[in-house]
């Protein structure tokens, strides 16, 4: 029952930091105008094409610079358009279609080895080759689908970029904007959320923009103020988070709280000035509330560490005035219009060619599934053929996991979707305006959760895809059922097949686990002596102990949603991961406050502790037979008790 309840709530968890309403609303309007023309003229037939081309090429915006954005969107195109063009020559030739679904299948799926953004490419060009080449309606012809979705992209794709002249810079803002809502809900949650791994890695995204600027430009200096800010605010944040549930004084626990609290409205809005600069006076008054609570803080300087509160306060007073003031972009921010970064794709792929590789296995177990969907569809004569080899498209992940969540998604999405559009069209039925407004609420829901909730975003692909069959001809109310048995048998296919060709990504999560152990005995061992960071040891120490962290963690929630035997039960996993979590933290704390020193014989106490912790869970990994824990003085020390906790979860785990 647990792995199903892990199912359940990764299923309906949102990522709140990756939800925008501005490029969604936009990028809608733009399908809707052209579903809009499309009917205006007297083509409803010409919709199909011309809103796929505008939902999914808006679907590939990776965001960035826009000089990026344009050549994925673009290349985006034209894939996508060449897929449907292949997909309508062989609609009519089941013989044909399964050759050519071969190496199509196989080809799409082994473009992850390329990265996230050539994975979502492919997906999307195998879901277009599905539709035209299964869709029951008799639709334009081949080639006039194509330049329809060609074109569809093709204005997407100027829209988006229509403020590329401008140079204000707005993917990278976004960027930043999306890694300081992150810390806005963090800090409203728990200290779980504040330590978490996740606003590193969205702080990194948005670094990694920066290189479409000139050396010490305007424009790339103030973004290089926000990165260098962001990064000390959240390193602040982690250690001001460790010593929250020290404090014991109830009034004391309030105003930290407050404080906490204060940070993050202070970061929500930074978020909405970095995307809209007319919202800067919603950041002015979060700053002064700040204010007032920091010096009820400092009031407390007997139990609120003033140097953490410094570690804070002042890069984030610093971000504040950098989002609030002038912003030095535009024609002078130094910005180029065209990225020269390129990673050739040649050594990605060639790098990955090789039978036991995670991608080149995902591509065999894509077109496997693939190819029996496709047979499977033709076998029982099924009137919407496209439907069940789409769904195995979109569901296929390289993991088993990821392919576990995708299937549980898939299900509750489409569930979800077919309820609401059964519920509205058994209530009224929708003129061709109407159904042009439907399909533009689905896309725009599709957008809002795409990267935040794939159940929600499969809600609105359902949503949107039959409003807009509905509308070149094929009732909804006649297929409801089919639909929903397809996307059931697909999710059974794709299950089946990643069982029998396996590729389990959370199998090593005591191996790395320990290493996280390793690293951070290091990390701590200079902490413990108060060795001070003069030669860049202790940082650097720091620096792989957090990398560690992000394996760990992807290992955990891999582990959590697969099937089968664990060595270490993942919610175990999960607990003990977070303990380490909580004594990094508070090693971080203390190099912030300078308060750690101990004495000779505790410090040895404590690093035995924590190598024994590092060999009981390699013990683990390797199925040896289980290390006990020898016995020890407990040492009244924060660090220690949480390294006890931690061997804790061992003996209960064995």
């Amino acid at each position: 029952m647990s792995l199903i309840n892990e199912i359940g709530r990764g299923t309906i968890a949102v990522e709140k930091a990756q939800i925008a309403l501005t490029n969604p609303l936009r990028s809608s309007v733009v399908i809707l105008i052209g579903v809009g023309c499309a009917i205006g003229v007297g083509e409803p037939l010409a919709t199909l094409p011309l809103a796929i081309g505008a939902l999914f090429v808006q679907m590939d915006d990776p965001g960035g610079p826009f000089s990026r954005r344009a050549t994925v969107m673009l290349w985006a195109s034209v894939w996508m358009a060449l897929a449907t063009l292949v997909g309508g020559l062989v609609s009519n030739d089941f013989a044909t279609h399964f050759v050519i679904a071969i190496p199509i299948a196989f080809v799409c799926a082994y473009a992850s080895a390329a990265g996230p953004r050539a994975s979502l490419t492919g997906v999307l060009c195998l879901v277009c080759f599905s539709i035209f080449s299964g869709t029951p309606i008799e639709l334009l012809d081949s080639f006039t689908n194509a330049e329809l979705l060609l074109l569809g992209g093709l204005l997407q794709t100027l829209v988006t970029i229509s403020p590329w002249p401008l140079r204000r810079a707005n993917g990278i803002r976004s960027d930043f904007a999306i890694f300081f809502r992150g810390l806005a809900h963090a800090c409203s949650t728990s200290n779980l959320e504040i330590i978490s791994s996740s606003h590193a890695t969205r702080l990194q995204l948005a670094i990694d923009d920066l290189a479409v600027y000139e050396n010490d430009s305007k424009g790339e200096l103030w973004f290089k103020r926000l990165a260098d800010n962001g990064r000390e605010v959240r390193f602040g944040l982690l250690g001001l988070a460790a010593t929250r549930d020290e404090i014991s004084n109830p009034t004391s626990r309030k105003i930290m709280d407050d404080l906490i609290y204060s940070v993050g409205d202070v970061f929500q809005s930074i978020a909405l000035t970095l995307v809209w600069h007319w919202r800067h006076q919603r950041l002015l008054a979060a700053r002064e509330r700040l204010l007032i609570i920091e010096g009820k803080a400092r009031a407390r300087a007997q139990e609120i560490d003033p140097s953490l509160i410094d570690a804070v306060i002042v890069p984030l007073l610093a971000l504040a005035e950098t989002a609030a003031g002038p912003w030095p972009l535009g024609r002078a921010s130094g910005i180029h219009f065209f990225d020269s970064r390129r990673k050739p794709l040649g050594p990605m792929l060639r790098a990955h060619w090789r039978r036991n590789d995670v991608f080149f296995l995902h591509a065999v177990r894509l077109t496997l599934s693939f190819l029996v969907a496709v047979s499977l569809a033709q076998l029982l004569d099924l009137p919407h053929s496209y439907w069940m080899p789409m769904t195995v498209a979109w569901i296929s992940k390289p993991d088993l996991s990821g392919t576990t969540m995708r299937i549980v998604s898939r299900i509750f999405g489409t569930l979800l979707g077919v309820f609401l559009i059964g519920l509205a069209f058994s209530i009224f039925v929708p003129n061709d305006l109407g159904l042009a407004l439907i399909i533009g609420f689905g896309g725009f829901v599709v957008l809002v959760f795409l990267f935040s909730n794939y159940a929600l975003a499969v809600t609105g692909i359902t949503i949107f895809a039959l409003t807009l069959f509905e509308l070149i001809g094929d009732p909804v109310n006649e297929t409801i059922g089919m639909r929903i048995v397809s996307t059931v048998t697909a999710g059974v296919i794709v299950f089946i097949v990643a069982l029998l060709i396996p590729n389990r990504s959370g199998s090593k999560v005591e191996l790395v686990l320990s290493e996280m152990v390793n690293d951070l005995d290091n990390y701590s061992d200079k902490i413990l002596r108060s060795i001070d960071d003069r030669n860049g040891e202790l940082s650097s120490d720091r620096k792989n102990l957090l990398h560690q962290r992000d394996l760990a963690a992807a290992a955990i929630t891999a582990a959590t949603y697969e099937v089968g035997h664990h060595s270490m039960r993942p919610a175990d996993a999960t607990y003990l991961f977070n303990i380490l979590n909580s004594a990094t933290a508070w090693c971080v704390a203390a190099e912030i406050a300078h308060t750690s020193a101990i004495d000779i014989a505790a410090h040895n106490q404590i690093s035995r502790e924590v190598a024994e912790l590092r060999a009981r869970l390699l013990s683990i990994h390797n199925n040896e037979a289980h290390l006990d824990r020898g016995h020890s003085s407990k040492v009244d020390h924060p660090f220690h008790q949480l390294i006890r906790n931690a061997h804790l979860i061992l003996n209960k785990d064995i």
